[in-house]
């Protein structure tokens, strides 16, 4: 059970972030007090369309979230599945290439070795990740873990500052998912796909045209589409 402290701690920062921005805010605050990391993401799934990018700061985020999309396996689904903290110390390893193939390879090549995946719960139920990663490899110290945990827990309160009436699961989520899940829908239709290829083509045109990925979503929302959505990516 959580001890009071940790309970003044979590809403001190509450009110900390709520006050530079929120939800938005969170990823480079939680850069700053774990800066043993090289970069940090906020996500909340949403169904059909995988994981939603709330904040990011730091490389790789977009590349994280692809791979975990494409391949069905990573730090990230585990820690949504159980419910608990997935400590990836070194995707290089034989250990994470047994239990990722797809993944942990894919990373290794593209620069991540280490990724770091703590559940953002609400009554209990996984409704998002704070995800942590690093081009090294190696473990995150006791008081990484700590303030992680501490920015996980501010996440889950957090997410209730930004939600709409409609509802995942049973769980509300924030605007922006239910404009991506829009977005993937028309893609899949258009292009034949699933839901992982119709997100993956999105991403791969955004990180490839260095454009905000909410952009991207916004213009095939509205029938302006940049790219085709019917090529191979």
């Amino acid at each position: 059970m959580e001890q009071p402290e940790e309970q003044r701690h979590v809403r001190r920062l509450v009110s900390s972030l709520r006050a530079r921005g929120g939800v938005g805010a969170l990823s480079a605050e939680c850069l700053g007090e774990v800066p043993e990391v090289d970069g940090v993401v906020l996500s909340v799934l949403a169904a059909g369309a995988g994981e939603v990018m709330l904040s990011d700061s730091g490389p790789f985020a977009d590349q994280v979230e692809d791979q975990h999309s494409r391949s069905g396996q990573g730090p990230h689904l585990d820690a949504t599945a159980t419910g608990d903290v997935v400590l990836a110390d070194d995707l290089g390893a034989p250990a994470a290439r047994s239990r990722w193939p797809l993944f942990a390879p894919e990373m290794s090549a593209a620069g991540v070795n280490s990724i770091f995946a703590f559940p953002v719960s609400i009554d209990g139920l996984p409704v998002g990740i704070l995800s942590l990663h690093r081009g090294a490899a190696g473990p995150l110290s006791a008081a990484g873990q700590a303030r992680a945990r501490r920015y996980s827990e501010a996440a889950a309160v957090l997410l209730g500052d930004h939600a709409t009436g409609g509802a995942t699961g049973g769980v509300v989520l924030p605007v922006y998912a239910g404009e991506l899940q829009q977005a993937v829908g028309i893609i899949m239709e258009m292009g034949g796909v699933d839901a992982a290829t119709a997100l993956h083509r999105m991403r791969a045109y955004a990180r490839h045209s260095s454009r905000p990925m909410r952009e991207v979503v916004a213009e095939v929302r509205t029938c302006r589409l940049p790219f085709d959505p019917t090529a191979a990516t």
